[in-house]
């Protein structure tokens, strides 16, 4: 029962009948529906034939009526545009990049800059000393997946990182030994080419197969030798700092060889050709 605003008790209003609404629409029929792959625009529409005529439908065309909403909106191709992307250029502090346009030389010169080298058992090493210990080291490992290399001479050991020739570690040989991982890759020959690949490399690089043919060559890239008794002097004016040892008389029949992996290895300048 419903109550009016006075409060007087009104009947309900009757129930329809299935026989009333057996007639009448589902409303739910009435509700469009959505095509959500619609773009807003109209679509296209054939145009009117003309009076009296019948459109024909192509046999390969479905009927309009059977077609999804979307498949009667306009199609349009989709155009690509390429964005230019020009090659960045390396960075300044790269050691090397891979364009062949890349001035810069594979090799690199043995860097010694004290703020950045660990010291442990030992101090006040003369720079010369370091340098003779990675020209020619009685051993040599590596122990940090390759990223640095320990050259041993006598009572000093030289940690040099690879990917710049730069020194970043002295230690007194005890030191070094007893923190040695026990496996570790033996790698006297990582000596020979700790300064970097070959700049000229391929076939037909050589080494000098002679003391005047290493000299010639010295003397040509600007090196300087200073004489001595026993042992000369090897110095670069590019490299300033940087001094080599040179065997007067050697005895080595390798000595050529060893002479260009040594000057190699401190001054970054390959002899090879």
């Amino acid at each position: 029962m419903a109550h009016d605003s006075g409060g007087v008790r009104r009947p309900d209003p009757p129930r329809p009948t299935p026989k009333a609404l057996g007639g009448s629409t589902d409303p739910a029929r009435r509700v469009r529906p959505v095509d959500w792959s619609a773009s807003g625009r109209r679509p296209v529409t054939d145009p009117p034939s003309p009076a009296g005529t019948v459109p024909v439908q192509s046999s390969d065309e479905p009927a309009r009526s059977s077609r999804s909403p979307s498949a009667r909106l306009p199609r349009q191709r989709a155009r690509t545009v390429e964005l230019p992307r020009p090659l960045p250029a390396p960075p300044g502090d790269a050691v090397h990049s891979l364009s062949a346009e890349d001035p810069r030389p594979l090799p690199r010169p043995l860097r010694i800059a004290d703020e950045g080298i660990r010291s442990v058992g030992v101090r006040g090493l003369p720079t010369e000393r370091i340098v003779q210990t990675v020209a020619d080291p009685a051993d040599a490992w590596t122990a940090d997946a390759g990223n640095s290399d320990h050259f041993l001479r006598a009572e000093l050991v030289v940690q040099v990182r690879r990917a710049d020739n730069t020194v970043i570690g002295l230690f007194s040989t005890r030191y070094a030994l007893s923190v040695r991982p026990a496996e570790y890759e033996p790698a006297l020959g990582i000596a020979e080419d700790a300064a970097g690949p070959s700049a000229r490399g391929g076939q037909g690089t050589r080494h000098p197969t002679s003391r005047r043919e290493l000299l010639r060559r010295m003397e040509t890239v600007g090196f300087v030798i200073t004489p001595g008794a026993t042992h000369g002097r090897v110095t670069h004016p590019d490299h300033p700092g940087l001094v080599l040892p040179f065997a007067s008389t050697p005895s080595d029949r390798r000595f050529t060889r060893h002479a260009v992996a040594q000057i190699r290895r401190v001054f970054g300048i390959d002899l090879r050709r």
